[in-house]
């Protein structure tokens, strides 16, 4: 199936997934007006959630998101790696 939701996070700023997934998390594309620095960060996280299953809580998800821009050593800004899970959880729903 296929997912999208976008949503504001406290700050004002937009985050926004569209996503293909069954059992599990096959693809994600993570947009939005936040930051990422460096910007290939993204797509690492993006890379690194694909099959993670699709039953997986907002908190791991979050939680491979953080474990990501860490190893990377990223800096997020504008976002959290919380919100980013919310709205794969709302893509997953909507």
């Amino acid at each position: 199936m296929d997912g999208f939701a976008e949503q504001k996070v406290p700050g004002g700023k937009l985050v926004g997934v569209r996503l293909r997934y069954g059992k599990t998390i096959e693809k994600v594309l993570i947009t939005g007006d936040f930051f990422a620095h460096p910007e290939s960060a993204v797509y690492k996280i993006e890379a690194a959630l694909a099959g993670m299953p699709a039953s997986a809580t907002s908190k791991e998800l979050a939680e491979r998101i953080s474990s990501v821009a860490k190893a990377e050593e990223a800096e997020l800004v504008g976002v959290t790696p919380e919100a980013i899970a919310d709205t794969i959880k709302k893509a997953m729903t909507a």
